[in-house]
């Protein structure tokens, strides 16, 4: 890693800016609970009759046929148009509820342990993406950590070239299967050899962007949750193959393929958000806080819009960043009180965007002049 040195920034004041925000930091769990309720019940609802679609086109079957109240068309064109939207709609709702899996791991104590519960159960779970595996998304606001190699979510795209980036849009692809891989066959084998446990714990265990992260052991407390959440991933998985295996039915294969397809859209989408989610300007070392904040993007326009590529607040990420306690239902009126009171000259209003998509272009074009310096 280079060591020359960033370009140092003005101090910023964050007992100023806690002042303006100081009472936004109390988790509202009504919004939580109809929020996620809401969202998962109609994404279960549209993903269900969307696979219905998928046997079809999997059956090869076109005739007219009728299941509870729907009917589906003869037509096959139709019934790939409805699939492609019904599988996308759901997509974005399962994309969604994901993503409360960020405020999760920023809930500390007994904050909201219910919802915690019920999110990994009927979420974590059922998406093998229990809340363990993301916990060291915490290295991350470690402010020695951030942009070195002990953060794991963090890669110095701006100055790797484009291939990186490309390189690193391709993982969508691969991931559904190597989670369902760690899940059912390391699972067992980590029980039973415990050379094989601390490799799958530090190799296997983490949400991250840097494959060469290594995650550091977990404690004693955190270790049983670990096992319990990964146990049940297990089962799910193996009650899914014993299913199909014992049945020999050609029908759970549809929902192989519209699992395989969802969970694509889901890491997509999630990857062009992480992309837009900083500058990723650092290969320098450790950063001080200012540089972090600078290094992060706001993207306070186009709130519609921006729910959908970046749910759950997380198009405030620079103002995450700063205060990364604040409950994702009060990031906006926290960045309206923030701008408003905040100095003209105070850094935190150049962290802001205007849409993914100028942020994306940005990247690019820093990464291509890398290659040419």
């Amino acid at each position: 890693m280079s060591t020359t040195p960033v370009n140092p920034v003005a101090p910023f004041s964050v007992g100023d800016a806690r002042k303006a925000v100081g009472d936004l930091f109390k988790h509202n769990p009504f919004i939580y609970w109809i929020d996620f309720i809401a969202c998962w019940a109609v994404g279960m609802f549209i993903y269900t009759h969307g696979r219905t679609y998928a046997a079809k086109l999997y059956l090869n079957d076109f005739n007219i046929w009728k299941v509870d109240w729907m009917y589906y068309p003869a037509d096959i064109s139709t019934t790939w148009i409805l699939y492609i939207t019904f599988t996308i709609v759901a997509a974005l709702l399962y994309y969604r509820i994901a993503m409360f899996i960020h405020e999760i791991v920023h809930m500390s104590g007994r904050t909201m342990i219910a919802f915690r519960f019920f999110w990994n159960a009927f979420c974590g779970i059922l998406f093998l993406a229990p809340s363990f595996v993301y916990y060291p998304h915490l290295d991350h606001h470690r402010r020695r950590h951030y942009g070195t190699e002990r953060d794991g979510e963090y890669l110095p795209l701006a100055r790797r070239g484009p291939k990186q980036i490309v390189l690193f849009m391709l993982h969508p692809l691969i991931v559904p299967p190597l989670v369902f891989v760690r899940f059912l066959f390391f699972t067992p084998l980590a029980w039973t050899v415990p050379g094989f446990r601390k490799f799958v714990h530090k190799r296997c265990s983490s949400m991250i962007i840097d494959p060469t992260y290594c995650r550091q052991l977990s404690s004693p407390g955190s270790e049983r949750m670990f096992y319990l959440q990964e146990f049940f991933c297990f089962l799910w998985l193996a009650a899914l193959v014993t299913y199909v295996a014992v049945t020999k039915k050609t029908l759970p294969w549809p929902f192989f393929i519209q699992s395989y397809t969802t969970a694509v859209i889901i890491l997509t989408l999630n990857a062009l958000r992480t992309l837009g989610a900083h500058n990723w300007e650092n290969d320098f070392g450790q950063m001080s806080f200012e540089e972090q904040l600078l290094d992060s993007v706001n993207y306070p326009q186009n709130p519609v819009i921006g729910e959908i590529w970046a749910p759950v607040g997380l198009r405030y990420h620079a103002l995450h960043h700063l205060f990364p306690s604040i409950p994702y239902h009060n990031l906006g009126i926290a960045h309206r009180r923030l701008t408003k009171q905040l100095p003209a000259d105070s850094l935190y209003h150049n962290t802001s965007q205007t849409t993914l998509t100028r942020q994306l272009v940005g990247l690019w074009k820093r990464a291509k002049r890398s290659t040419q310096n």
